[in-house]
């Protein structure tokens, strides 16, 4: 990896790193920061679920206008939304003892925070497709790290100090990933002239660009890769299932905050080599056969989280997230840039993460609340085991034949 590389690979793993925490922090110990101001497995769906209907709405609007104004940047974009995020959690962390301002809050904060994940994977191919190189997967594994790191302390940190320290620590994390936004420019006069190094793909395809699509009408122009995304949402509802929902899922058999800590440390630790990885596994495998391979663990994992009898086997499970979720999150990007022409590209990113966090997430917390309170953590469980098993199957079909 040259200087260039190794630079961009750099400020983009910081970029990334900082994003996780603050996404560990508001979305992970989500419920149990909600538990703790006395809202109940239906109520923390139906936040986190409107935060998800909200981010359906709000990124592909994000999306349409980023294609559609060029030179409207990325990186402007994610800048004004993140200051929109660290007002709403000053405003939170003030009005701590409010039930509404605390629901409502928490609901424009992660439908952002949902917004930016695809916003992010854009802001990376901006370099990518201008023929900067760097290493994306290694980047995107630092992410990994730092949510794992995170997941570790938070897990003991909750369990010693309460819920209330959660706050304060997202606007610390938030300050850090703004700065690093802000720090991050793709005109920057210190980064050199393109360049091409061994250990970097880029993965973008010279489509000649036209006008971009509407957003129906993207759907119209991308038919096979829409029900590409109908099978992603589905594997990906299991997945929101067991994120939100981790701390009831450990407590049903036997463990508490701090196992939840290290169970999501496990998840994420494992992350790392897979992406750090991915530039030698993507010049054996094509992407689209790897996001099925990844798609059949995402159903693995399901089914062994929901036959664990003990908190071992819960950690078994999320090991599997290196076979899964670790795989199918760069291979996804590289597959979308690939298949979507370039004047869709920015949109067909956010489509993506429409269909990951925005509809699957939707639906997991709608249902996933709902069943938990009336049925049990086991019914949830085999719910979404039935889903992404469908889900496995509807991509092995839709998913079509990519340049890389």
């Amino acid at each position: 990896m040259d200087k260039t590389s190794k630079k961009l690979t750099i400020k983009y793993a910081f970029l990334q790193g900082s994003y996780w925490v603050g996404q560990c922090i508001i979305y992970s110990f989500a419920a149990v920061y909600l538990q703790h101001k006395n809202f109940n497995n239906t109520h923390i769906g139906i936040v986190l679920s409107l935060s998800a209907i909200i981010s359906i709405i709000l990124q592909p609007m994000v999306s349409a206008f980023a294609d559609k104004f060029k030179k409207k940047s990325v990186r402007g974009i994610i800048l004004t939304l993140m200051a929109i995020v660290l007002a709403f959690a000053i405003l939170l962390f003030i009005s701590a003892n409010s039930f509404l301002i605390t629901g409502g809050v928490f609901v424009i904060i992660n439908a952002i925070q949902f917004t930016l994940n695809p916003l992010l994977n854009s802001f990376a191919l901006e370099y990518l497709n201008n023929g900067y190189s760097f290493n994306f997967g290694l980047a995107r594994g630092s992410g990994s790290i730092a949510f794992a790191i995170s997941s570790f302390f938070l897990g003991h940190g909750v369990s010693k100090f309460g819920p209330g320290i959660l706050i304060p620590l997202f606007i610390l994390s938030y300050g850090l990933f703004f700065l690093a936004a802000y720090s991050f420019k793709l005109k920057d006069t210190n980064i050199p002239e393109p360049s091409t190094s061994n250990n970097t793909i880029s993965p973008g395809v010279d489509n000649s660009e036209n006008a971009p699509a509407s957003i129906i009408g993207f759907f119209t122009k991308y038919k096979k890769f829409t029900f590409f995304l109908i099978g992603i949402a589905m594997v990906f509802y299991s997945h929101g299932l067991i994120n939100t929902y981790l701390i009831n899922i450990i407590e049903n058999v036997g463990g508490n905050s701090s196992d939840m800590g290290l169970s999501l440390t496990i998840a994420a630790a494992l992350e790392l080599p897979m992406m750090a990885s991915f530039v030698i596994i993507i010049k054996k495998i094509k992407c689209n056969n790897i996001i099925k391979i990844s798609a059949f663990f995402f159903f693995i994992k399901t089914a062994i989280i929901w036959l664990a009898s003990n908190v071992f086997f819960v950690h078994l499970s999320m090991a599997f997230q290196m076979l899964s979720f670790a795989l199918f999150t760069p291979a996804s990007v590289y597959y979308v840039n690939s298949i979507i022409n370039k004047e869709d590209r920015v949109k067909g990113q956010s489509m993506l993460g429409t269909a990951t966090l925005g509809v699957a997430g939707t639906i997991a917390y709608i249902t996933g609340g709902k069943v938990l309170d009336t049925s049990g953590v086991s019914n949830m469980l085999m719910l979404g085991t039935i889903v992404s098993l469908i889900g496995f199957i509807v991509i092995m079909f839709s998913t079509e034949e990519s340049e890389v």
